[in-house]
């Protein structure tokens, strides 16, 4: 599947389009400006040379030399004039060449107008042009200097231009970076504000956004409204199902007793029993997924769990159960789910353990890996994930109905955790590391 560009990336290359693109038209635009003011520049001599040369020519259509300044007569290397009359032709400078007069007219003023593309010796000439001067049929006066007296400075110019061109397009690509970087900061903001959402440390997206994003986060905020609301009636839902549930099988529990029923229908009872409270913990945190998750600390729910569990070893086992989570130790799990789940982890430690319990927490990024270890037999490396499934035990004198390793690993998963088992030491007893989110 091929990954989208972010949106800081795409408003990066459209910015550095833009700006390339305007650069480089502003800098086509000047260098051609430069080049039209640095030829209309040379033209003012040049014209002024025309009319010397106009003035020069007599009533009879002859040129009148004397009439002329030493520098007509005299032009330096590249400059140079040419008169053609109906009574013949005279010229400094000016050997034969192919002269272009485009149409529209280069710069014409005053019947003068520019030639280009005219060049001698490898020489190449800027010309300006007069025809029919006086008002005489067929003829012309022309006169050209170097095109290098335009085109060095324009070169100079140019590159100058191509430098701060250069040096502006660094400028606006930093500023543009910097005005994309604040541009989505909000975007930024609003991610991280729905992350603490998901992880429970609050409740709504603040109220006050840039006006792109307020209606954005307006509909979040009812859509969280809503799911909190469907929230509750799951929970209520679940409530009155268990008060439903529960009061029929307790009460018949009760009856089989009195009734002095087999141990195998109390047995059946209890475990029907234990099936609905099973699913209606899984209701629970299903329902609980809908909304912003809550907090829970280890530390206070395994002190809890101490002294009711180490009771449970009975005066004969002195049962020693190590609270080694240091306090506060939060996770984003529902109280009642986190009990559940320790004291099912717990419980099970304190059936097949020696002497010592231990709870301990460490973290893993955005997880907290609680393990539970005991010096007891331990399970054998086949068993390890059997014993996960519902309704396996691997010890059938024992009591219980092999659920509640089940129970804790399907609510571990409800909040994306997980449940491993394996050896707590190398002299053996049981280790389950509970993994949940932070």
């Amino acid at each position: 599947m091929t990954r989208l560009l972010s949106l800081h990336w795409r408003l990066g290359l459209m910015s550095l389009l833009m700006v390339c693109t305007t650069l480089g038209i502003a800098t086509w635009l000047l260098i051609n400006l430069v080049t039209t003011v640095l030829s209309d520049n040379m033209d003012i001599p040049l014209d002024a040379q025309i009319r010397t040369l106009q003035h020069a020519i007599g009533p009879g259509g002859r040129l009148e030399t004397g009439r002329l300044s030493w520098d007509l007569l005299h032009p330096a290397r590249g400059w140079g004039w040419e008169v053609v009359t109906s009574r013949g032709r005279w010229a400094r400078s000016m050997p034969l060449q192919a002269l272009e007069y485009p149409v529209p007219l280069i710069h014409p003023v005053d019947g003068i107008y520019s030639g280009r593309d005219a060049a001698t010796h490898g020489l190449v000439l800027h010309a300006r042009r007069m025809d029919r001067p006086g008002g005489m049929a067929g003829a012309h006066v022309l006169v050209v200097s170097p095109e290098q007296l335009i085109q060095q400075p324009l070169d100079r110019v140019a590159q100058q231009t191509r430098s701060f061109a250069g040096l502006g397009l660094a400028v606006l690509l930093l500023a543009c970076w910097a005005q994309i970087g604040v541009g989505l900061r909000p975007l930024r903001q609003l991610g991280t504000a729905i992350a603490r959402i998901r992880s429970g440390e609050a409740q709504s997206l603040p109220v006050r956004q840039p006006a792109e994003l307020a209606p954005l986060a307006q509909e979040i905020n009812a859509l969280i409204a809503r799911n909190e609301r469907g929230l509750e009636t799951a929970r209520r839902n679940a409530a009155n199902l268990a008060h439903a549930v529960k009061t029929p099988l307790s009460t018949l529990m009760l009856q089989l007793e009195q009734e002095d029923a087999s141990a195998e229908a109390r047995a059946l009872v209890a475990h029907v029993s234990e099936r609905v409270a099973h699913h209606l913990r899984r209701a629970r945190s299903a329902a609980v997924g809908l909304g912003g998750r809550p907090r829970a600390d280890v530390h206070q729910a395994v002190e809890a769990l101490r002294p009711v569990l180490a009771s449970l070893a009975g005066p004969d086992r002195l049962l020693h159960i190590e609270n080694r989570v240091m306090p506060p130790c939060p996770v984003a799990v529902d109280a009642e789910d986190l009990s559940e789940m320790l004291g099912n982890l717990l419980e099970n430690a304190c059936r097949y353990a020696r002497s010592h319990i231990s709870v301990e927490a460490s973290e893993d990024g955005r997880w907290l890996v609680l393990g539970v270890s005991d010096d007891g037999p331990g399970i054998p490396p086949a068993g390890l994930e059997t014993v996960l499934q519902p309704g396996v035990r691997l010890d059938e004198v024992s009591e219980g109905y092999g659920l509640g390793l089940a129970i804790t690993r399907e609510l571990a998963e409800m909040y994306e955790g997980t449940l491993a088992l394996g050896p707590a030491s190398a002299r053996g007893g049981l280790k389950a590391s509970l993994t949940l989110p932070r």
